[in-house]
């Protein structure tokens, strides 16, 4: 006897919708959002015409919701918390570590169409989990996406304590800071290497008019951070003094 998947084959879904669902919790309706969500920049790096061809903009709407959905989950969570604690709470959640953490819990590197090269490799998967947030939006609404958010990301960090403890957006530690120090510092670009689609940006961090760290990423952003790191990681006595 031939099977329901021989005989109908129109109604089994794709094992990339399976994957998909297995990710997001929901069947997708539109599933060229989630390969263009899963498709890094890297991948067709000379295709760059009219269209979407990598998952940069999907990137950026998630990391919007992303942040929507935590700091409203924050703001009920700890209720006798000031602004200070959640911001800073908020930030270890959206931090590059925990969303790569999350996104490789959840598989996406084995989803994510990429040629990797450089600095990419350290937080492509944080991004790509971003932008798979962003293609959840679209195409299932903001009630879905935010049980995505909340199952993936919020629930699993708020109720770990070593997670709470040990996960740092080190911009920010730095930030805050020599804001309490009240000392004037600034990042800037120290240069840059690389192709246009495969660029890797080095930044330096300075305190005054003195370079006292540098970092290197995929992005001003992400150079900025690890810059950030770096400081932080050689000062650990003052941060936790």
């Amino acid at each position: 006897m031939r099977s329901i998947k021989a005989l109908f084959p129109q109604f089994v879904p794709s094992k990339f919708k399976r994957d998909i669902r297995a990710v997001i919790g929901y069947w997708p309706q539109d599933l060229s959002l989630y390969k263009l969500a899963l498709r890094h920049a890297s991948a067709y790096p000379f295709r760059k015409k009219r269209g979407e061809r990598n998952n940069e903009r999907l990137e950026y709407l998630g990391d919007a919701v992303i942040d929507l959905v935590v700091a409203e989950a924050l703001f009920y969570r700890f209720p006798k918390e000031d602004e200070g604690y959640l911001t800073k709470m908020r930030s270890k959640l959206v931090s590059r570590n925990n969303l790569n953490r999350v996104a490789d819990q959840l598989g996406l590197p084995n989803l994510l169409v990429a040629n990797l090269k450089g600095n990419h490799g350290e937080s492509i998967y944080g991004d790509a989990l971003e932008a798979l947030v962003g293609a959840c939006y679209i195409d299932l609404g903001l009630k879905k996406t935010q049980y995505f958010v909340m199952s993936a990301i919020v629930e699993p960090f708020v109720t770990n304590s070593e997670l709470m403890d040990s996960t740092h957006n080190y911009k920010s530690e730095v930030i805050e800071f020599f804001q309490g120090l009240k000392k004037s510092f600034r990042f800037e670009e120290l240069g840059r290497s690389g192709e246009q689609h495969n660029t890797t940006f080095k930044m330096g961090l300075y305190l005054g008019d003195d370079l006292v760290s540098t970092g290197e990423g995929s992005s001003k952003k992400k150079g900025e951070e690890a810059a950030s790191k770096a400081y932080y990681q050689k000062n650990k006595d003052l941060f936790n003094g």
